[in-house]
């Protein structure tokens, strides 16, 4: 097989056919654990940020768009929007006084860990429906998902 290409076959399925129905399986179930989530106005992009300024602390605006792969004014326009809802915090750069860093506010921690715990909830209850075979066969997958999801 190929990294370029793809073109290798993985239990009688090429790589790209493997790679498109993991695709598909996951844009569906990250559809369905947004639906588990009822906070209306609280888009996943949102949540991606709170969570990124959660795990890496207070950030410049630049800082937290090259996290999220987004542009300097897209991730402005996000944390102003964050800020108008009090989840997160601006505060001076210690470093340059005319920058401000960003950080998650104590509400913004508990918005993200309430989502959190939907959506665990959420997944536990299919996990829950699967048969037992099945759920070995996940349990016994995730060591390579999360190898692929942390691969560069």
């Amino acid at each position: 097989m190929t990294a370029a290409t793809g073109t290798g076959t993985v239990a009688g399925s090429t790589s790209n056919e493997v790679a498109d129905r993991l695709r598909l399986a996951m844009r569906r179930l990250a559809r369905r654990l947004v639906r588990a989530d009822p906070d209306a106005g609280m888009t996943p992009t949102r949540l991606t940020a709170l969570g990124a300024l959660e795990a890496a602390g207070p950030l410049r605006i630049g800082g937290l768009a090259d996290i999220l792969d987004t542009s300097a004014p897209t991730t402005s326009r996000l944390v102003e929007g964050l800020h108008e809802r009090g989840l997160v915090a601006r505060t001076p750069d210690p470093d340059d006084h005319r920058a401000t860093r960003v950080a998650v506010t104590a509400e913004g921690v508990e918005l993200l860990h309430l989502q959190r715990g939907r959506v665990i909830d959420a997944l536990a209850r299919r996990i829950d429906d699967l048969a037992p075979d099945r759920r070995a066969a996940l349990v016994a997958a995730l060591p390579v998902l999360e190898q692929i999801a942390l691969a560069d």
